[in-house]
């Protein structure tokens, strides 16, 4: 058996804040505009196989319309907006069809840009230029990867696929994460128990793999909330303080929370103003309140729900060694949204990466592999990871190694293994080698006629 393929690769986790400002960062690059224009607001919208923008300008309270059409094949701001898509989404809520992402300019000939965004999630998505009208295919694109349940998607998706004949995915009502996102974060809130009872490196590992996804809650109360231009609530203009707490020994310690009642009674107990009764509370990726305390020195550790029965601290070099080491957080979602065509596409993605555990034996690094429940059988399936969090969860001793996903898949099947196991912990997907090959032939078929076509 070769040696696994490695590369050194820090794709790192990105909050919705850093994505929209690095979308505007984009359209100030390709802008062709006259100075002085007080803001521009950017539509984008998928549809089909391409992603559609338009632009408009406001000078002094008049919108001019500009530039629309389709975005360039291969341009850097597609992958931008996939991920914030994707960041978006939450089981059985959706993600959103359309977003206008507004910049701000202040103070020509050298203006400060301000970027905010604004989702639409339920109206039917505009026809901006000569794409053609949104069709039942389109949605049905849409929700195929993006899954909510009958109630919350629009009347109009559903009656337009209907006349067209076209069947659309929903998910249970009772997996409705939307409805529950705001009040608990479960897998974490397991992980932490166990750590708590059990304080070992494993343990504490579980807990950043379970980290990594799902949404968390975060107090700012006390922020300066100024609705933004286009009437979004969190504007530009807003001052956001998050809650943090001071230490004796003079440390700083984000609070973080993994369910409402939590923040409550924190809140309750600190609270000194008799008008205020209830904290305002912010809903956020678990990733990227872990890539705020690896970011800002402000921050020397992170305290999960510091008022309850078990808080929990994870210091900021534990959190850093997280955020610095590669992982596939669509693989990973797509497993916890128990979504096999979307764990496939997941890991087909020439851009995500997947991890081996590896262990030296006779000068080989060999990765790790399911061992069977006949004990006289030789283990034959390969595992590969996520993240390194996911790896050091099952056994600490091991080495990480990353690569490109499919030069991962392509080792698997060289070397003659039966399968590829995703994940060693719950949840996990094991996928036969046959199915493995099929898959890597279809896609080199699929860029190859591609290729011949652009050639």
């Amino acid at each position: 058996m070769t040696s696994a393929p490695h590369t050194e690769q820090d794709p790192g986790t990105r909050s919705e804040r850093e994505l929209v400002a690095e979308i505007g960062r984009w359209v100030l690059s390709v802008l062709r505009t006259e100075p002085g224009w007080d803001s521009t607001r950017v539509d984008f919208k998928p549809q089909g196989d391409r992603v559609y923008l338009r632009v408009a300008e406001n000078r002094d309270g008049t919108a001019i319309p500009g530039a629309a059409g389709p975005i360039k094949q291969g341009s850097p701001v597609l992958e931008s907006l996939a991920e914030l898509q994707r960041s978006c989404y939450l089981k059985g809520r959706g993600t959103w069809l359309t977003v206008s992402v507004t910049i701000a300019a202040k103070g020509w000939p050298e203006p400060d840009y301000r970027f905010a965004a604004r989702y639409n999630f339920h109206d039917l998505p505009q026809q901006f230029l000569h794409e053609g009208r949104y069709e039942a295919q389109d949605i049905a694109a849409h929700l195929g990867e993006f899954p909510r349940t009958v109630a919350r998607t629009p009347e109009w998706a559903i009656g337009l696929a209907g006349e067209q004949g076209i069947d659309l995915e929903f998910v249970d009502p009772s997996e409705d994460h939307g409805a529950q996102a705001d009040h608990t974060h479960p897998r974490l809130r397991a992980a932490i128990a166990e750590y708590v009872a059990n304080p070992v490196d494993q343990a504490m590992a579980n807990v950043l793999r379970e980290a990594m996804t799902g949404m968390v809650l975060l107090d700012i109360t006390g922020s300066d909330l100024v609705p933004g231009e286009e009437g979004q609530p969190v504007g530009p203009e807003s001052q956001i303080r998050v809650q943090a707490l001071g230490q004796e020994d003079g440390t700083r310690a984000l609070a973080v929370y993994t369910t409402t009642d939590e923040a409550r009674a924190v809140f309750r107990e600190n609270n000194k103003d008799p008008e205020k009764t209830e904290p305002v509370l912010f809903r956020q990726q678990s990733a990227a309140v872990l890539n705020m305390v690896a970011t800002d020195p402000q921050y020397d550790e992170l305290v999960f729900d510091p008022g309850g029965e078990n808080p929990m601290r994870i210091e900021r070099a534990q959190i850093e060694w997280v955020n610095r080491t590669p992982h596939n957080r669509a693989v990973k979602e797509a497993l916890l949204d128990n979504n096999m065509s979307g764990l496939l596409a997941a890991i087909l993605n020439p851009n995500g990466q997947l991890l081996f555990g590896t262990r030296d034996r006779n000068g080989k690094s060999m990765p790790v592999m399911v061992q069977p429940q006949d004990p006289n059988a030789a283990p034959d399936t390969i595992m590969v990871f996520t993240s390194a969090a996911e790896i050091a969860a099952l056994d600490t001793s091991l080495q990480v190694r990353a690569a490109p996903s499919r030069d991962v898949l392509k080792f698997a099947v060289d070397s003659g293994a039966a399968g590829v196991c995703v994940n060693a912990l719950p949840p996990v997907a094991t996928i036969p080698a046959q199915q493995v090959r099929e898959l890597l032939d279809l896609v080199a078929q699929q860029e190859g006629q591609r290729h011949d076509k652009q050639g």
